[in-house]
């Protein structure tokens, strides 16, 4: 009997296309996340409402909503998603906000994408 995996859905919320596409190549790939992108932090928390992912790896400097608004939009919702900061902000005082908002984790740019794998993987309990 054949037993059912359960596929990991990640949405990424990062206006810079080569960093969100070359981190959705890796998890959807490499690791066989389900991903999806979203460009601005509106579109971002318009996209986790209506899609529901497990986890939202988030920068922290985006257009329409920053990602500590995008943080505390979600974190009032039920069913709260796994939520990592991956931002080039890597002073104390951003680490803190991020974490008052919210974030779970934070890694800073450039992240090893390995790490952020891992992070998912022992949250979920799938390692």
């Amino acid at each position: 009997m054949a037993t059912a995996t359960r596929v990991i859905s990640v949405l990424i919320i990062e206006d810079q296309r080569d960093v969100a596409d070359s981190l959705a190549l890796f998890l959807e790939h490499v690791c066989h996340f389900r991903v999806t992108v979203a460009r601005d932090g509106k579109a971002g928390v318009g996209a986790a409402l209506r899609e529901r992912p497990d986890v939202v790896v988030c920068d922290i400097g985006l257009p329409e909503m920053d990602g500590y608004q995008v943080a505390a939009a979600l974190c009032g919702k039920p069913r709260k998603p796994l939520l990592i900061a991956v931002t080039a902000y890597g002073d104390d005082e951003a680490k803190d906000r991020a974490k008052a908002a919210g974030f779970d984790h934070y890694l800073v740019k450039p992240s090893d994408p390995e790490e952020l794998e891992s992070i998912v993987r022992n949250h979920l309990k799938l390692g």
